[in-house]
């Protein structure tokens, strides 16, 4: 008796490692077949970033947004992205070239290089590298069109964390913070001497301290909206 249930048991393990996805599958590159399913605009839910630094910018971060569209170029997108960070909101635009499966881009003195990853429907998952001179960092950084996503779907957005070495702690929007920004922040004075690169700086979640608070008035007025 004790053969056959050895085989049974033998047989169940070896059906469950069939079926669970293994880390090829999980972090395989997305190549849409029609680029419509990707353009529009996408609501920031969860994230990781590495080094350490860049992983604990993510908690700055009340809410984003990213807004793809197509250009009269195949090869280029337009990326715009509203950021709800440091208790501001940050929005900008920048052109993107898609090359293959990698995208490349330019933002706050920093290159990109980055592609889209498998996920579920009407979501879209990110993962890039950036360098600014010295310094290097990677995001792995989730969205979707509602700004919410099935408790299924977070499990395996875990699983790729750990395919790709990120921190299993990975950062999450609690979908209300930061989906209207007041329009009477109180003004902040900055040292116009002083320029710092905020860690919040990311593929399109960044936040830099300004020289000059003329430019802040500017920001205050900006409307950070779904």
């Amino acid at each position: 008796m004790a053969l056959p249930v050895v085989v049974f048991l033998l047989s169940l393990i070896a059906l469950a490692a069939a079926s669970a996805p293994d880390c090829k599958e999980l972090v395989k590159p997305f190549m849409p077949e029609d680029p419509k399913q990707v353009f529009g605009k996408w609501i920031y839910v969860m994230g990781a970033g590495d080094p350490k630094q860049y992983h604990k910018a993510l908690e700055s971060l009340k809410s984003s947004w990213i807004d793809l569209s197509p250009t009269s170029s195949d090869q280029t997108v337009t990326l715009r992205w509203g950021d709800h960070c440091f208790n501001r909101c940050i929005t900008g635009e920048v052109n993107a070239t898609i090359s293959g499966i990698a995208t490349t881009f330019r933002k706050n003195l920093s290159d990109h290089k980055g592609h889209i990853l498998q996920t579920c429907s009407d979501c879209l998952l990110w993962t890039d590298t950036f360098r600014n001179g010295d310094v290097t960092g990677r995001y792995i950084l989730q969205f979707t069109r509602t700004g919410k996503i099935d408790p299924k779907h977070v499990e395996i957005f875990k699983k790729q964390l750990g395919c790709l070495n990120f921190p299993d702690d990975y950062h999450s929007y609690d979908g209300k913070t930061g989906q209207q920004l007041s329009k009477n922040l109180q003004r902040q004075s900055f040292n116009s001497h002083r320029v710092e690169i905020l860690p919040c700086e990311m593929s399109y979640l960044s936040a830099i301290v300004f020289r000059s608070s003329l430019f802040l008035d500017r920001i205050h007025k900006i409307q950070c909206t779904w």
